[in-house]
């Protein structure tokens, strides 16, 4: 928990244009964060408006590279607004934490999204400008800053800025979470988030919120 009232930076885009940041204190924040996958939005995602397994795609597998797999299996659960969500922590010295969180509809095919710890810069801007630009893929990013850092320890102030990330996807929440790592933020619900590690290596969309989160990072260090 935040001890102060804590200082969250968080951008969000959608439809190719950025948005202004926001400063969130800890009230809005937490009231935000507990929006996201709750149970009534997972009553209203239904078979009926989940993606049809049947109408996309054949998802095929690249040795090295991430796939849709785990968002094909949660789609055939009857969830439709999946979001992969990763942070890229660089700790108190270094500068803030930053967290992304992605929502790629199953017929947008963007290029180039791998781990991105495996990308050099250009590339990781390259695809980050594809995300950003494309005016169906939904995506946010938020950071803690150091002296939040400092009142909590790297992992809470990741976790913190993976709930923010969340909260400041614009118009459309979604109802399935994807995480990186082993551990999920106290404010995603169990019933319909999961855990991934190494996600960011086995998940496409997971891959895309490590993306925005290392070249998010790189512009507010």
């Amino acid at each position: 928990m935040i001890s102060s009232p804590a200082k969250l930076r968080r951008s969000a885009r959608v439809a190719g244009k950025p948005a202004p940041s926001v400063v969130l204190t800890r009230t809005h924040h937490r009231s935000a964060a507990r929006s996201a996958c709750q149970p009534d939005a997972l009553q209203k995602a239904t078979k009926l408006d989940a993606p049809d397994p049947t109408e996309q795609p054949t998802v095929k597998s690249v040795s090295g590279l991430p796939s849709r797999n785990l968002e094909l299996s949660v789609w055939a659960q009857g969830f439709k607004h999946v979001a992969g969500v990763d942070e890229a922590g660089r700790g108190p010295l270094a500068g803030p934490v930053v967290a992304g969180a992605c929502i790629l509809p199953a017929h947008v095919d963007m290029p180039g999204i791998k781990d991105s710890k495996l990308m050099t810069h250009l590339q990781r801007e390259q695809v980050y400008g594809l995300l950003m630009a494309h005016p169906e893929v939904i995506c946010a990013t938020c950071a803690v800053d150091v002296a939040n850092i400092d009142e909590m320890n790297i992992l809470q102030a990741a976790l913190k800025a993976m709930e923010g990330a969340v909260a400041a996807l614009p118009h459309t929440q979604p109802d399935y979470l994807l995480v990186d790592g082993n551990q999920l933020p106290r404010g995603f619900s169990r019933e319909c988030s999961q855990t991934v590690v190494r996600g960011d290596s086995k998940s496409t969309v997971i891959a895309a919120a490590s993306i925005l989160a290392k070249a998010s990072g790189s512009r507010i260090a």
